[in-house]
């Protein structure tokens, strides 16, 4: 199960980048909050709903009191219909029908474990069903919020799942061609001239790629000989996260390169907030992990993240009624690994286990974080 993706937003008539119109002295309208993330590859799919208001008081005061973004339990339903959808020559789909093909109603639950910050803490109200066999790429989902006591809907949205490889649509895996974990010459994640080349195939409505390098090491100690051994009965790793890139077009390939002296910058940087200060010792493995979404989640990501300039209100994107509400429902997928053991979106990669000066484990050792 994934972990939730939860956040907070009140809206004043100061907070512009909600991209709500509301005047301060119109009649009081039910504006909901709205994220949601489907991944077909997840258990469970999770919904979050609240809503906006308006109030006279301090901003900081309001976002203490959970019950001033709530809906109660039996106020609103949340459901997500599946409909048909034609493919075209863009590889994006076109809605077919006049009905849905299937709805999936959602359960209320309350979810404890919200890490602290400026919104209210606590007890956390989300709504989630159960969709893995449910979401597939060749329909269109479109999410439902209805008021229960007057029975309007409140929010609507839609979003096309990432699909098949582009050049092979019997496939749902971004497949790796360099390095490449099936081609034994091209199987080792090496650097030359400083970079080592990345190459994957496409998937279809995929619009952001963040590769991630997961870097396996072990613990060990010195013996009475004051030699170093190994405890290979447990791996350790750390994620080296390498850039993000982003599809344009319809490309069946993508490439990327990693650069040397970043990627061992930034190892050991993740050791240090991993607080991890024991000896350690060279695994010749690495793992490549591909997160991928949709252009609706990277339009919203890009719209949120930060910006060097000096414009200070930049509206953030939403796909909420049509752009006129607040929150995102998008699509994504991130790695999972499969319980008949094989991997979706991850590799294991062979490196040469090289330990001389100049090597892999020489470069390791000059970090300073216990190599």
């Amino acid at each position: 199960m994934k972990k939730l993706f939860l956040a907070s937003v009140v809206c004043l008539t100061a907070f512009v980048s909600c991209k709500v119109d509301f005047s301060p002295n119109a009649e009081w309208k039910d504006v909901p909050v709205v994220w949601c993330l489907l991944d077909q590859f997840d258990d469970t799919t999770w919904v979050r709903v609240q809503r906006c208001y308006l109030g006279s008081d301090n901003l900081y005061n309001y976002t203490q009191i959970s019950d001033s973004i709530y809906y109660g339990q039996d106020e609103i339903t949340v459901s997500i219909e599946k409909w048909r959808g034609k493919l075209g020559s863009d590889y994006s789909l076109t809605v077919e029908g006049d009905t849905p093909v299937d709805t999936k109603v959602f359960t209320y639950t309350v979810r404890d474990g919200k890490d602290t910050g400026l919104f209210a803490g606590g007890a956390q109200p989300v709504y989630y069903a159960p969709t893995f066999g449910w979401l597939n790429p060749d329909y269109v989902y479109k999410l439902v919020v209805k008021n229960n006591n007057t029975g309007e809907t409140v929010a609507t949205a839609t979003t096309q799942l990432v699909g098949k490889l582009i050049d092979k649509p019997t496939l749902e895996l971004s497949a790796l061609d360099k390095p490449n974990p099936l081609v034994p010459s091209d199987r080792e994640f090496r650097f030359s001239g400083g970079e080592c080349d990345m190459e994957w195939k496409t998937l279809m409505r995929a619009r952001r790629y963040e590769p991630v390098v997961r870097f396996y090491y072990y613990h060990g100690s010195f013996n009475a000989n004051n030699d170093f051994v190994y405890d290979k009965t447990k791996k350790y790793y750390v994620d080296v996260k390498v850039g993000v890139v982003t599809q344009s077009g319809n490309s069946s390939k993508i490439e990327t390169k990693v650069g040397e002296s970043s990627y061992f910058a930034n190892i050991k940087n993740a050791i240090i907030e991993s607080g991890d200060n024991e000896q350690k010792g060279f695994c010749d493995t690495v793992d490549i992990l591909m997160n991928v979404c949709n252009e609706d989640l990277n339009a919203y990501i890009k719209s949120t993240e930060p910006v060097n300039t000096i414009v200070q209100n930049r509206l953030a994107y939403s796909n909420i009624n049509d752009g006129k509400g607040v929150g995102i429902f998008a699509a994504r997928r991130t790695p999972h690994e499969l319980s008949d053991g094989s991997k979706s979106l991850i590799f294991t990669l062979p490196t040469p286990n090289q330990t001389g000066s100049g090597t892999y484990h020489g470069h390791l050792q000059a970090l300073g974080v216990g190599f």
